[in-house]
């Protein structure tokens, strides 16, 4: 009968390594010419892209007449009312 010691493993390990070395190089050209398709595919929409010219788009019509003036904004000064929030914060919290 058919006895699997060590020699008989290192066999199959053997073979085993070079069935997924054949594997793995077919797979590895099979993606290499995708790629190259994909670059010949890229490049033909880069030559066609870089034939068309750009469309003007008007602008916007301003509506809004040119006299009109915006005041600046003043703002108020505050008051120191903060100190008191704290402390009666800080008293509720005891």
């Amino acid at each position: 009968m058919f006895t699997f010691d060590r020699e008989t493993a290192i066999i199959v390990a053997v073979i085993m390594c070079i069935a997924a070395s054949i594997y793995m190089y077919k797979e590895l050209k099979t993606a290499k010419e995708e790629m190259e398709n994909v670059k010949g595919v890229n490049g033909k929409i880069t030559s066609f892209l870089s034939q068309m010219t750009p469309v003007k788009i008007p602008g916007p019509i301003s509506k809004i007449p040119k006299s009109v003036k915006k005041e600046p904004v003043k703002e108020t000064q505050v008051d120191d009312e903060t100190d008191e929030n704290q402390e009666s914060e800080e008293e509720s919290s005891e």
